[in-house]
């Protein structure tokens, strides 16, 4: 019994990181790893909230504008650690690998910018 625990347990495949960004239209995807990520900046508006915007590598900039030119006139899906973080609608195509997520909430703008900056995704505790 103990060798089928064993053998159990090292079948089982590793559990890979979630991409820590994900732009998704349709079928279509721009994933992006920690490493990827060259800044995130957070500009604090006091009463009207908070906005983080988060720039990608440069070598993103061509991926988001193929990506992007694609799809104009859909609504996509902007994913932080699989978090739904805003549901942007293309009116044309966008040329740098660059986001703003701006909110009101700024527990919300707290949890992202810890999700984008932490060393996992998983580490996050839930707000």
């Amino acid at each position: 019994m103990r060798s089928l625990v064993l053998i159990a347990l090292l079948a089982a495949p590793a559990q890979a990181e979630v991409p820590r960004i994900s732009l998704i239209f349709g079928p279509d995807a721009l994933n992006a790893a920690p490493e990827d990520i060259r800044s995130v900046r957070r500009i604090d508006e006091g009463d009207r909230g908070a906005a983080l915007v988060i720039r990608l590598s440069g070598s993103f900039d061509r991926l988001m504008s193929d990506l992007t030119a694609a799809h104009v006139g859909e609504t996509g899906k902007l994913l932080i650690c699989n978090e739904l973080a805003v549901e942007p609608y293309l009116n044309a195509p966008i040329n740098e690998a660059m986001f703003v997520i701006s909110d009101t909430d700024i527990a919300r703008l707290d949890r992202l910018q810890a999700l984008l900056t932490g060393p996992r995704c998983a580490e996050v505790p839930d707000s």
